[in-house]
């Protein structure tokens, strides 16, 4: 990361990039997003209560080979090897929001102990839970961009009760973007154009922590079909507390930071 990109994200707590998906292969991501479109379209025909029209399809990796690519993106791994401590890949899915589409606002940042979220310690960010949010269409204003409160990752303070929407910002983003963002920023969203939102959302964090859904096997059939010595490998390693469990690909000795 260059100097400016780690005070704009350790000011605000993210980092918005653009063409962060090989052209070809997000058109390629883009088909498979139409499909899944369709599906979850029928999903929410199903629902009795369509108060929230937001679908999310979890776990895409272990359900569609077409993310794989997305585990390891070059555009992004960089940042994910520089502020994560032993990075593995948490959580995955696709999110597809109908006008009045939201997701509420939350974050882990309570605040809490400083080792366990977002900290600086001897020049190096450290997360326990970074997000990669890609734009599969444009986002415009209104269209369900993320909302974030920058900074908000670093307050000593509790969330208050009252009204503080005006430290919101609304992110729009390009198609074939991605915003990496700290989840201890406070963030939600809601979509209220009759554009169908659709995004791709993976989550990385350090070694210790335990994956989403089905717990440490989720991503067993994946690593083995991975080639040895691959950062896809790496990342998609079985969690065991702070011992690893597969050999960084550059070599990188195991340090206690």
């Amino acid at each position: 990361m260059t100097p400016e990109e780690l005070y704009h994200y350790d000011v605000s707590g993210y980092l918005y990039l653009e063409d962060a998906i090989e052209p070809g292969y997000f058109a390629r991501l883009n088909e498979r997003m139409d499909e899944w479109e369709e599906e979850t379209r029928k999903q929410l025909e199903k629902r009795e209560d369509r108060s929230n029209p937001n679908v999310m399809v979890e776990d895409i990796l272990n359900l569609d080979d077409a993310f794989l690519s997305l585990v390891a993106n070059p555009k992004v791994l960089p940042y994910i090897d520089e502020m994560i401590e032993r990075p593995r890949l948490k959580s995955t899915w696709l999110d597809f929001k109908w006008q009045g589409g939201a997701t509420g606002f939350h974050s882990n940042h309570t605040p809490t102990n400083v080792h366990n979220h977002y900290h600086v310690n001897n020049g190096r960010i450290y997360h326990n839970l970074f997000q990669v949010f890609y734009a599969m269409s444009d986002i415009g204003p209104g269209e369900g961009g993320l909302k974030l409160i920058p900074g908000s990752h670093k307050t000593d303070f509790p969330v208050p009760k009252g009204d503080i929407s005006d430290l919101e910002v609304e992110i729009t983003m390009k198609a074939g973007s991605v915003l990496i963002f700290t989840h201890d920023a406070r963030h939600g969203s809601l979509n209220t154009s009759k554009k169908v939102r659709r995004v791709v959302i993976f989550t990385y964090c350090p070694v210790e922590i335990s994956n989403s859904f089905v717990g440490d096997t989720l991503y067993n059939r994946l690593f083995e079909r991975a080639p040895e010595n691959s950062w896809l490998k790496y990342l998609l390693r079985r969690p065991h507390g702070f011992l690893e469990t597969y050999p960084h690909p550059d070599g990188r000795p195991y340090e206690d930071g």
